[in-house]
C-alpha cells in the first residue's frame, strides 16, 4: 500500500538507535535487531519495545519471560544486520555472556538492560512489550548506532 509506504518513510525522518533483543532458549543465545526501544517509567524501572506479529521470531520473543535489551555502539552495524537475518547470536559473531538474571548479554554493547516480563499490550501490528529492569550496566562509552532514513549511522 502506497499509503503506508509513505507513513514508513515519513518514520524513518526520526532517527532511532538500534538494539538487540536477548533471550536465551534451550542453551543457546537468541538475538534479534530492533530499533523501537523506549524507555517508560524510572520508579518502577520499565523499558518497552515492539514485536511485529508476522515476524518468524514470534514465538521465541512474545512471550519470553526474561530478556535483554542490548544498545550497539556504531561499529556494531554488522552485528545488527547479522541478528536481523539469523537469530542465533554465536553464529551471527556475537560474542556473548550471561547476566545476573539468566539472560545473554552482548559483551561489547553500549548499554544492557535486563528485564523481566512486566506486560504486553496490543498495538496494531505489532505487540508492545515492557520490561521491569532488574539490572543495567554500561561496559564501554562508545557513539550509538542509530537509523535514519534507511540508513546506520553513528550518534555522538
Amino acid at each position: 500500500m502506497e499509503t503506508a509506504r509513505a507513513f514508513r518513510d515519513a518514520l524513518g525522518c526520526y532517527p532511532t538507535g538500534v538494539a538487540l533483543v536477548t533471550v536465551l532458549e534451550d542453551g543457546r543465545a537468541r538475538a534479534l535487531t530492533i530499533n523501537s526501544f523506549a524507555s517508560v517509567s524510572l520508579e518502577p524501572p520499565l523499558v518497552l519495545w515492539s514485536l511485529d506479529r508476522a515476524s518468524l521470531r514470534y514465538g521465541q520473543f512474545s512471550s519470553a519471560p526474561r530478556f535483554a535489551i542490548n544498545v550497539l555502539g556504531a561499529d556494531q552495524e554488522a552485528l545488527a544486520l547479522a541478528c536481523a537475518r539469523d537469530d542465533d547470536l554465536g553464529r551471527a559473531g556475537g560474542q556473548w555472556a550471561e547476566g545476573q538474571t539468566g539472560v545473554p548479554l552482548v559483551r561489547d554493547a553500549i548499554a544492557r538492560f535486563e528485564c523481566t516480563l512486566d506486560a504486553v499490550h496490543e498495538g496494531g501490528d505489532h505487540i508492545i512489550i515492557v520490561g521491569r529492569v532488574a539490572a543495567f550496566d554500561q561496559p564501554r562509552i562508545a557513539p550509538a548506532l542509530v537509523f535514519h532514513r534507511s540508513v546506520f549511522a553513528a550518534a555522538h
